[in-house]
């Protein structure tokens, strides 16, 4: 943010300067301002799309869900690149709130839209989430042919980052393995942080949670990313270690705007938050914190309504519910 405001000083009416600083503000959790400054932009350009994606972005951090999903209208209206994007905006938000199959179905038919206009980037993003969705529907085969189809649309590292997490999910080490290998053959900090990411995921995954605690370090000591301190705390959980678990987990809620896009490229990622609730809920309960339902009730404020939602049950059970 403090960049971006010194960019703002030296090119004030720069629409593409006040668009990062907006996109600053709502990565660094303050989404008034995030809002307030997708509004400058628009001053200066406003039909430009991504202006749009900040909006949305601070109002669903501020939870105003209905207010995003008109800003998504808006900006399917603006462009075939504002239509794609919006795409990948409302079925975050369907994934947000719960709603796996319609977040399934939205994002298979923007795949195939991006494909028949030749953006294949925008196809392997739309594939890459559509992968997510189907782990949480529990149809693992389902999601594995999600992340193919990613891969054979882009190898961008967050591509094979994000395929090589669903592998991991599905229970195919051997395909994660080969997705972490190809990331640690790369020169760059990211990619090798990525690689060691999902090799202390397939670890967690086997049960081996030490050996995930020092895989997962490593990679936050390569790149701290809002991911590598979720799958931290995680593994921290299941080694009993509840003190340090919790100040993971602490830090991911203190950094949730980083959430909203967790790779800085126009594609909504904030579905992967609402699954932090359910994991410090699960640590205040190990501590005996009387607040740890406190968590739960958060959850299951964003997804209660869900009829797909696996965790619902385990929630209510730990809540006491008949």
């Amino acid at each position: 943010m403090e960049e971006g405001q010194r960019a703002l000083q030296l090119a004030p009416k720069d629409a593409a300067s006040r668009l990062n600083f907006a996109l600053y503000s709502c990565y660094a959790s303050q989404f008034q301002s995030c809002e307030r400054g997708a509004g400058d932009v628009f001053q200066v350009n406003p039909n430009y799309e991504e202006a749009f994606l900040a909006l949305a972005y601070a109002q669903t951090g501020q939870n105003q869900l209905s207010q995003a999903r008109e800003t998504y209208s808006k900006l399917g209206k603006v462009s075939s690149w504002g239509a794609s994007l919006a795409t990948s905006g409302f079925a975050n938000l369907a994934l947000y709130e719960g709603r796996s199959r319609d977040a399934a179905q939205t994002l298979e038919q923007g795949a195939a839209s991006d494909l028949a206009a030749k953006k294949p980037d925008a196809a392997a993003d739309k594939f890459a989430i559509l992968s997510y969705a189907q782990l949480l529907r529990g149809d693992n085969k389902s999601a594995s042919s999600a992340a193919q189809k990613s891969l054979a649309s882009s190898q961008s590292v967050k591509i094979r980052f994000l395929a090589g997490r669903t592998f991991v999910e599905a229970g195919d080490a051997p395909n994660a393995r080969k997705m972490a290998a190809s990331l640690t053959s790369e020169l760059g900090a990211e990619p090798r942080a990525y690689a060691k990411l999902l090799l202390g995921e397939t670890a967690l995954k086997q049960g081996k949670a030490k050996e995930a605690v020092q895989l997962f370090n490593e990679a936050n000591d390569l790149l701290d990313t809002w991911i590598g301190r979720f799958d931290l705390g995680r593994a921290y959980l299941d080694t009993g270690a509840f003190a340090e678990a919790d100040s993971e987990f602490d830090r991911c809620m203190k950094r949730r705007g980083e959430a909203l896009e967790l790779f800085m490229d126009d594609m909504p990622t904030y579905s992967f938050f609402p699954a932090l609730y359910y994991y410090q809920g699960r640590v205040r309960e190990g501590l005996k914190r009387a607040d740890f339902a406190d968590f739960y009730r958060n959850y299951l404020a964003i997804r209660g309504s869900s009829t797909e939602d696996p965790l619902l049950a385990e929630i209510h059970r730990r809540l006491g519910a008949k």
